[in-house]
């Protein structure tokens, strides 16, 4: 396959390890998908928490999906949606959400 010519998908995607899910937004989620678990097995993942659980996984658990294809111009306000949805369940590991989260409880 031809990776300059395949069709990039434009959207909101999860990354699920053991019930733990992080949120991400891309105009290549594919592309995207590739860096991460590029970066999980390189031990050097920016997300230390998303990295901790790939650790920690037998790395037969950890699944992607694509939540949302949107337009560029869309791409954060999606993404601010499902990552609001996604807090109510406690399992998120995205940074920022994190960071929130400690600020919240001071």
């Amino acid at each position: 396959m031809n990776w300059n010519k395949r069709k990039k998908h434009i959207g909101i995607y999860k990354i699920e390890i053991d019930g733990w899910i992080y949120i991400g937004k891309s105009v290549d989620i594919f592309m995207r998908w590739s860096k991460h678990l590029t970066d999980l097995f390189a031990d050097k993942h920016h997300n230390k928490h998303l990295q901790e659980k790939f650790n920690n996984s037998n790395y037969k658990n950890i699944n992607f999906s694509i939540l949302k294809l949107c337009k560029k111009k869309d791409l954060t306000s999606m993404e601010k949606k499902y990552i609001i949805e996604e807090k109510q369940q406690d399992k998120l590991l995205n940074i920022l959400i994190k960071k929130e989260k400690k600020t919240l409880k001071k």
